[in-house]
């Protein structure tokens, strides 16, 4: 067993949905920022958070949990609607 909280406990927050919704469409913590409108530090704040809650050490481990947890939808990577209002981020 992981040390990975089960499914139904996880949940992101609009922002950390929307760094890893960018991760999954190959963007980098720069272009994070710059689409977000946020500094760097709060992109690596996000990333940090969304790591911790989903279990993941990397930004294709994140992307990868975050799909199979139906947190973003599996066409993410084509997707460019993730936001806050939408119906998987909790």
């Amino acid at each position: 067993m992981t040390g990975r909280p089960g499914a139904h406990e996880i949940a992101l927050a609009p922002r950390e949905a929307q760094v890893i919704a960018r991760y999954a469409r190959g963007e980098s913590q720069t272009q994070a920022a710059a689409g977000m409108g946020v500094s760097v530090h709060t992109v690596r704040e996000y990333t940090r958070s969304a790591y911790e809650r989903l279990g993941a050490d990397s930004a294709a481990h994140a992307v990868a949990l975050a799909i199979g947890l139906g947190l973003l939808p599996a066409d993410v990577a084509t997707n460019h609607t993730i936001s806050e209002g939408d119906s998987r981020v909790r």
